[in-house]
């Protein structure tokens, strides 16, 4: 189902008097400011600022595409999770339908981490990973589970899988041959990664650069869709791949590794819980960027600018991460 900006917004709204009922508020008097929307065939999201007559800020977030409320409930439940483990660093979910899939939640102040980094110079780019780090190290101690030992063959058997498929014309990849080379370098490192403890948290679980918000003070994470407790290479894959492959130059990559060695330094310094040379780390930063390669549409024709712009840096990175 595709919705007009305009039905989204009113799709939206039409809960607003039900929650403010739920919460005990009075529905006059607020200001309706929307933060942000998103509105194709795939996806229709679209979050409201609510602000009270006594100033009190509330963000009303509505999904209406994809319909699926089993994910929608595992989203919620993630959230409630998060919150209650480190309410310092989530923003209070305080009401939500799954039926419409709606929900309320207090308004935190901060700006998306992607587009910090985006306008950051060298220095301001490393705080913020310096940050970033940190709120991860805090959600991570927050609910944190036993050390265990890393057992890669789980990731690995799966992305034997990928590369078969990609192999056999099952599965199409932007510039196949260039992926299953680097998928097979991988492979052949998988004693590099085994028999080495690692710590276990519950995760974020989609952990990109959007899902952090900066703001002066403090930094707060949203849409978690996670919670299960796995190595914590997983979130820290998943973010840093993110930032790599939008804002990393190639040539400040070193020979084997997958970011900038000061970005990894910063990183580190703010997230203390493991460091670099984790096992789940070394392996989930590479398999994060083969996936991200295989997520991406296999033909010019599918992929829109910033898909393009992804791949385009991804293939820069691969030959200094992959050889």
């Amino acid at each position: 189902m595709e919705m007009r900006t305009d039905a989204l917004l009113d799709a939206a709204l039409e809960q607003w008097p039900g929650f403010a009922a739920d919460l005990g508020l009075s529905t006059n008097g607020w200001e309706v400011e929307p933060l942000a929307r998103r509105d194709d065939p795939h996806h229709a999201v679209v979050l409201v600022k609510m602000t009270g007559p006594e100033g009190q800020a509330l963000v009303l977030k509505h999904v209406a595409v994809p319909s699926d409320l089993e994910t929608y409930a595992r989203a919620m439940s993630a959230h409630q999770g998060a919150q209650k483990r480190y309410p310092e660093g989530v923003p209070a979910l305080l009401s939500f339908d799954l039926s419409t899939q709606t929900c309320v939640m207090d308004y935190a102040e901060g700006r998306m981490l992607s587009l910090c980094l985006a306008e950051a110079g060298p220095a301001q780019r490393l705080d913020l990973l310096r940050r970033a780090g940190a709120w991860l190290d805090g959600l991570h101690r927050a609910g944190l589970g036993d050390p265990r030992q890393f057992q890669p063959k789980f990731t690995l058997r799966y992305l034997r899988q990928i590369r078969e498929d990609v192999l056999a014309g099952r599965m199409p990849v932007a510039e196949p041959g260039r992926f299953c080379a680097a998928a097979e370098t991988l492979l052949a490192r998988e004693a590099e990664f085994s028999g080495q403890q690692t710590q276990a948290a519950p995760t974020h679980g989609d952990l990109h650069l959007r899902n952090l918000l900066v703001g002066e003070t403090r930094i707060w994470g949203i849409d978690f869709a996670g919670g299960r407790m796995v190595p914590v290479g997983h979130d820290i894959a998943r973010l840093l791949v993110d930032a790599a492959v939008l804002y990393a130059d190639a040539d400040e990559v070193p020979v084997g590794e997958v970011i900038p060695a000061d970005w990894s330094a910063a990183f580190f310094e703010g997230y203390r819980l493991v460091g670099p040379e984790d096992p789940s780390v070394r392996l989930l930063l590479r398999h994060r960027m083969l996936a991200e390669w295989w997520g991406l549409p296999a033909f010019d024709e599918d992929r829109g600018p910033a898909q393009a712009r992804r791949l385009r840096n991804l293939l820069a990175l691969a030959p200094r991460i992959f050889g």
